[in-house]
């Protein structure tokens, strides 16, 4: 197991970048991690197989190709589905210097991948966002919530509304109909489809120890945990959801939360606005928050 600690020490000696997969797609998540870490000062190298640039940074096509760049990355962090990442695995392992982590993003996990990466010594995240966990520990400014994956969020029936941009998703992800998604997997609470929860109370798709199982696809409301507008605009709400959810910060107040809240909502583009389709949750002014 990869502790924090480790973690950050790991990081914050690294410098160079590989994202496997880039693009810079307007509001895609590889986009903004992208910028994000070039902001952040990383060297970034975009890979990906047919695209020329990624961020002005003319792309090389595979990992193989990294060393007739002169890039010797410390960390090769993949936007790739899951059955590929062994395979690129492979490709670090025929680098003259191998990184110090091999990253996968939210939604990928691959046994095969990091059992090849950690019998060559190279540390193994998968399922979580590099974004985050950096600016976790080391953007000051976004202190306020690191998920520690404890699942207390997917706990309690009726509170994951399906809005018509998670069916399109969902839709993806299964390869079904909406008729068909919201048939297996939704009940109607409030005139809204919700996912079914288990016998556990928790959402049909968590599994403890696991996660959640539709992660890549999962409803907005998911995404936008803790940020609820309950959350940010009454200070009550936070408190308690503070006291039930170990990675709200104990130390933020709750303008600073309501705030940082605000602008996740924004940049990843979770906020709703039609109350008879969306969750509620995810709908909120900005003059609706506390003042800094």
């Amino acid at each position: 197991m990869l502790f924090d600690s480790d973690l950050r020490t790991l990081l914050a000696g690294a410098r160079r970048i590989a994202i496997v997969g880039a693009k810079d797609n307007p509001g895609s998540p590889v986009e903004h991690v992208g910028r994000y870490l070039i902001n952040a000062g990383f060297e970034v190298m975009p890979v990906h197989p047919v695209r020329r640039q990624a961020w002005g940074i003319p792309t090389v096509h595979s990992i193989l190709e990294l060393p007739e760049r002169g890039f010797a990355p410390d960390i090769v962090c993949l936007f790739r589905a899951a059955q590929y990442c062994s395979d690129h695995a492979r490709e670090v392992l025929n680098l003259p210097v191998l990184p110090k982590i091999f990253w996968m993003q939210e939604g990928i996990r691959s046994p095969e991948a990091g059992a090849l990466m950690a019998s060559a010594g190279v540390a193994v995240v998968e399922d979580r966002c590099l974004q985050t966990v950096h600016a976790a520990m080391f953007d000051d400014r976004t202190q306020t919530f690191s998920c520690r994956r404890c699942g207390k969020c997917c706990e309690g029936r009726g509170g994951i509304i399906i809005g018509p941009r998670d069916l399109v998703r969902l839709c993806a992800h299964f390869r079904l109909p909406p008729e068909e998604v919201l048939e297996r997997y939704a009940e109607y609470i409030g005139g809204k489809p919700t996912l079914r929860c288990g016998s556990d109370g928790f959402c049909m798709f968590f599994k403890a120890g696991e996660g959640c199982g539709i992660h890549p696809a999962r409803p907005a409301v998911c995404r936008a945990w803790p940020f609820f507008r309950g959350n940010l605009v009454d200070a009550v709400s936070f408190e308690m959801a503070r006291e039930d959810c170990p990675g709200i910060s104990r130390t933020a107040t709750h303008a600073e939360f309501a705030h940082e809240g605000f602008r996740y909502l924004e940049e990843y583009r979770l906020r709703a606005h039609d109350t008879a389709s969306e969750g509620r949750a995810v709908i909120v002014d900005e003059d609706e928050l506390p003042a800094i």
